[in-house]
């Protein structure tokens, strides 16, 4: 098995990477692991003390717990692997709370987290909205879930195709003809397909089969995987975490069999 990392946004939290020479399975195994298995922290408990915002209690709790929460692996355990067997402490649960009565937008800036590494990662996310004479009060608990259980346990986006072999051939009659059926962004400033231009899964399908002008041929050992993490963990933290997350699952079924 080969892997190469191919491209890495700005700030991170993006990457796109190759795995040669492995099946279908295991790329799907890799891909569900991730998006089910991997545990993130979560407002799961709210507890208000007042509220006579625009919005409903529930409503309130249903956007806290949709908030994107940093997430320390080594610090947090799941509530039902914990030894306090889910009943609630400080190795399963952070405190997060809010007291304000300001006019304007209530952001997830405002939250206060009594962990410093458990905070929100977009702060200038949206809670309610409070008028004057307005409060909002509430003790929230974050704990660590998997997106298998709800998607606001789910650590990011991730998706896979086959790599393909493109050959391009930039034949003046075929190119009159055909030239319309293919995406602009694939061609260069002198109007010729470009072959490096055809990056993306959604080019790759656009090109395929529309006429010799492009020629896809799928590897079927070999995939290429878009990873976007929404924050909570680093890509690379995530993938590891995956496959930990896998391994475990082996040896517990091999257990099973002795």
């Amino acid at each position: 098995m080969e892997v190469r990392l191919l491209e890495k946004s700005k700030d991170g939290l993006k990457i796109k990477f190759l795995v040669k020479g492995v099946t279908d399975y295991f790329a799907n195994t890799l891909r569900r692991s991730i998006l089910e298995e991997v545990p993130t922290m979560a407002i799961e408990d709210v507890d208000f003390k007042k509220n006579n915002s625009i919005l409903y209690d529930e409503i309130v709790s249903h956007r806290l717990g949709l908030l994107p929460l940093k997430t320390n692996l080594k610090s947090y355990n799941l509530p039902a692997e914990c030894k306090c067997k889910g009943e609630g402490c400080a190795r399963c649960q952070a405190v997060i709370t809010l007291r304000t009565s300001k006019v304007g937008n209530v952001t997830a800036a405002d939250l206060k987290s009594k962990d410093t590494s458990i905070v929100p990662i977009y702060p200038e996310m949206i809670i309610t909205k409070l008028l004057k004479g307005q409060n909002l009060e509430f003790e929230a608990k974050a704990v660590l879930g998997k997106g298998k259980v709800h998607s606001k346990w789910s650590p990011g986006l991730i998706f896979y195709y086959n790599e393909a072999k493109i050959t391009v051939n930039n034949d003046d009659k075929l190119l009159e003809k055909f030239k319309e059926k293919y995406p602009p962004h694939v061609f260069d400033n002198n109007g010729k397909i470009d072959r490096n231009r055809i990056n993306t899964s959604e080019l790759i399908d656009a090109c395929e089969g529309v006429s010799r002008l492009v020629v896809v041929e799928r590897k079927e050992d070999s995939f290429v995987f878009v990873l976007e993490s929404w924050g909570q963990l680093p890509p690379k933290v995530i993938i590891q975490e995956a496959i930990s997350q896998v391994q475990n699952q082996l040896d517990e079924l091999a257990g099973l069999m002795k």
